[in-house]
């Protein structure tokens, strides 16, 4: 894709003094985030136009140069607003029409770009600056739709697992437990695979389909084997810097070969770009769970959350990442083990950060909280259930060859309740190669 940056455009046109801004810049901002443009530096010059947005915002002289800085910063849409108050004044000026024109271009809003460029092509711009939009307008013609993507990936891992049952460590104060029932430790493999398919009609519109599963055996505690079968639909759009999803999914969960738990739900998000280096999603759904053996637990979850991710420039380039949710679980059928193992409100946070060490080699350390508070009493126990839970993960990626990448991860869990048989510490430790295909 050729991307033109603002001040390349306006060294094309005003070399024609045909094309020369009708103001001279009477506001010493305005040329200095000009000078900012013209040296590449494109973030500073915006961040220097928003400290004189108060006092120069309608000024078209500055209104052109701060929607330039706008758009090379990667803030688009605000880049649009300001152009769009100059062309308001001066609705002939080609400058000001053929930067909106990338500006949609780069929004994929072909129609409008289109529309842009071509009225500037009828004012006989100079020649470089034809050949510069007319390839704009070539690139524009080949989007092609609909555009359909396939692409997967397989995962074999092998690890140690400390506590595949997630149970006490000993014995409890009110129940004797069985030795199985405390925590057992083994070594496991897993595999992991997935595939999904990509369907975009439209510039801004697209159909997605997932599938994946999940599959972990133990050496010795085969009856802790479990597996995962996930399937996944969606729809998705944007509108300028916003991208938006609605899906329904599907899990399958089994344990030693036999069925456990069905979810379905439907769930969306909303991200925002805020600019080229941060965004923030807001997600939510509503999923139903039904038990094979246990239809006490049968319940419906609600969930609402936000995540923010900021990329930095610094040494790593570290890509920050934080969120936080709350959610209802309610079972269908309301009972005494229902009330005090299923009926629960929870909320929790993430905090993590993505580290690149090299081309090839990525670090993420990531710490997980969540807290649950349960409505009803434990028959046993007289006391309402309270669990917080706290994971740490630590993930290496080491990218070997163009579709192969080595995997290591280490995981540390802690769950405390205010019941005994629930409190527990697991650690996982593990070692997988990944091939991805498209």
């Amino acid at each position: 894709m050729i991307k033109l940056t603002g001040i390349a455009l306006l060294t094309i046109l005003s070399c024609s003094h045909s094309y020369a801004l009708d103001r001279v810049a009477s506001a010493s901002g305005a040329e200095q985030v000009k000078a900012l443009l013209e040296a590449g530096r494109s973030n500073e010059a915006y961040d220097l136009a928003l400290s004189y947005v108060d006092d120069l915002e309608g000024d078209p002289v500055f209104d052109f140069q701060y929607g330039v800085a706008a758009i090379d910063s990667g803030n688009i849409s605000e880049g649009i607003f300001a152009l769009e108050r100059v062309a308001f004044l001066e609705p002939d000026n080609p400058l000001v029409s053929l930067e909106l024109a990338r500006a949609y271009y780069l929004l994929a809003q072909f129609d409008k770009s289109k529309e842009l460029f071509e009225a500037v092509l009828l004012r006989n711009p100079p020649d470089n600056a034809r050949i510069r939009i007319v390839k704009y307008l070539n690139l524009i013609d080949q989007q092609q739709y609909p555009i359909t993507e396939v692409k997967g990936y397989v995962e074999v891992w092998h690890g140690y697992d400390s506590n595949i049952n997630s149970g006490p460590e000993s014995q409890t104060d009110i129940v004797t437990l069985s030795d199985d029932a405390l925590g057992q430790g083994d070594l496991f493999n897993r595999v992991k695979l997935g595939t999904s398919v990509e369907h975009q009609y439209a510039a801004n519109r697209m159909l997605d389909v997932s599938l994946s599963g999940n599959f972990r055996a133990y050496d010795d505690e085969t009856e802790q084997d479990y597996s995962t079968l996930s399937a996944s639909v969606g729809h998705r759009w944007a509108q300028q810097n916003n991208h938006y999803r609605v899906g329904v999914n599907w899990q399958h969960f089994s344990r030693d070969d036999e069925g456990y738990r069905d979810l379905l739900g439907v769930n969306g998000h909303w991200t925002h770009q805020l600019d080229k280096q941060s965004q923030w999603r807001l997600y939510g759904g509503v999923s139903s769970l039904d038990y094979a053996d246990s239809n006490w637990k049968d319940g419906t979850q609600y969930y609402l959350g936000g995540n923010y991710l900021l990329s930095g420039n610094s040494r790593w380039k570290p890509l920050w990442f934080a969120g936080t949710f709350v959610g209802q679980e309610t079972p269908d059928t309301a009972g005494i083990l229902a009330d005090a193992q299923v009926d629960r409100f929870f909320w929790g946070a993430n905090l993590g950060v993505q580290l690149t060490l090299s081309d090839h080699l990525t670090l993420t350390p990531a710490l997980t909280y969540q807290s649950s508070r349960y409505k009803g009493e434990d028959w046993l126990y007289k006391v309402r259930r309270q669990d917080d839970y706290t994971l740490f993960n630590l993930n290496l990626e080491w990218a070997v060859e163009n579709n192969w990448t080595l995997l290591a991860g280490y995981s540390l869990s802690h769950a405390n309740s205010n019941i005994e048989l629930y409190e527990y510490d697991r650690q996982q430790t593990m070692l997988g190669l990944r091939y991805s295909f498209k």
